[in-house]
């Protein structure tokens, strides 16, 4: 693992063995709510920023229960310390990027070690709290499909003189995969069937081990 390679990491589902905002939208939000606003996305009735922010409205929880929340519920996908530390100690970005919330991702990352927290820059939609409900505040600009575009985060990395790994899964991916210089794409994950009609090169994987066993050189 050699420079000028960065880590361009996505949250839930990848970094993490499942989807911890869909937990924590049907734990507060409901998940009729989740449902009902997923099949007017599916529909397509509006962006995927739309149905962001319509599946975290209701949340009138505190940041401090759904932090709690996200604690006793996050599972780090095998290999992510090590992948870490590995980045951390020859001085390659690591970049958790998620169309997700801090309010769950940063609880969850502060687990780490100190060292390793220090090295993972946090890239997500910022949630605005409050008793009346839940608002959005997205970290870039829209791009229509992303919520906020991977894409761009990418190509700053490439701009200041990286190559890029992106490590993925979803739907909010696809803009960072077009762009990245290599991909791992989580087995059984719509990202792997993405890659391959449009043919992305990428390595599917299951845990951060083989993602360190197989990095470009």
């Amino acid at each position: 693992m050699r420079a000028p390679w960065a880590i361009v990491c996505d949250f839930d589902g990848t970094a993490l063995t499942e989807d911890l905002g869909d937990l924590v939208a049907y734990r507060f939000a409901g998940e009729a709510n989740y449902r009902a606003a997923a099949d007017l996305y599916q529909r397509g009735e509006f962006p995927f920023s739309v149905l962001l922010a319509k599946v975290f409205a209701p949340i009138t929880a505190s940041r401090g229960e759904i932090a709690a929340f996200a604690r006793e519920h996050a599972v780090l996908r095998p290999g992510f310390e090590a992948l870490v530390e590995a980045c951390r100690a020859s001085g390659r970005p690591f970049l958790v990027v998620s169309s997700g919330l801090d309010a769950y991702i940063e609880p969850v990352l502060e687990r780490l070690p100190p060292a390793l927290r220090a090295h993972v820059e946090v890239r997500a939609n910022r949630a605005e709290l409050s008793p009346s409900g839940l608002s959005v505040r997205f970290h870039g600009a829209d791009c229509g499909f992303c919520g906020f575009c991977k894409g761009d985060v990418v190509r700053e990395l490439q701009g200041a003189g990286n190559k890029v790994v992106l490590c993925g899964d979803g739907t909010g991916d696809r803009h960072a995969a077009d762009a990245a210089d290599h991909v791992f794409a989580r087995a059984g994950s719509s990202l792997v069937r993405y890659c391959a009609e449009r043919g992305i090169r990428h390595d599917v994987f299951e845990t951060f081990d083989e993602v360190m066993a197989r990095f470009p050189g």
